[in-house]
């Protein structure tokens, strides 16, 4: 699932393992074997964090995202037996919104970036197009033309 939002990625493979009858963590495993980056290291501290038996809060207030802290909170309820999958569908539809919506926002961007090479390349070849002969008949008169 090549440009799939990390918690995305993440909470399918969960729910995919779940909707087979697995366990939350039968699918975190799974995720973290197919997928490589900053968030699955991420996700391999703090499963490492709760084999020990250790608090894994202070892990999961320093990630920049909402939507990845929610979620690994979630599948820590879920780690400790309770039931998550419709909470699970939930979280889903909001990180699709979430991902329509940074979507949406990078394409009203778009016609705006593409503007800077227009006036780095274009328009100066415009102005030389436009210049370039009255500068010929100006140097051709100082000339002695």
């Amino acid at each position: 699932m090549e440009g799939v939002a990390p918690p995305l990625e993440l909470l399918l493979a969960v729910k995919r393992s779940l909707e087979k009858g697995q366990t939350a963590k039968q699918g975190i495993l799974n995720y973290l074997k197919r997928c490589e980056g900053e968030f699955p290291t991420t996700v391999s501290k703090w499963m490492a964090l709760l084999h020990q038996g250790k608090e894994t809060q202070t892990l999961i207030s320093g990630i920049s995202s909402q939507h990845r802290q929610v979620l690994l909170q979630l599948l820590e309820r879920g780690m400790r037996g309770e039931a998550i999958y419709n909470v699970l569908l939930t979280l889903e539809e909001e990180i699709m919104e979430a991902c329509h919506e940074e979507l949406t926002n990078k394409l009203a961007r778009l016609p705006f970036i593409l503007l800077v090479p227009l006036l780095l390349f274009q328009f100066p070849a415009f102005l030389m197009l436009l210049f370039g002969p009255l500068l010929q008949n100006f140097f051709h008169s100082l000339g002695g033309g």
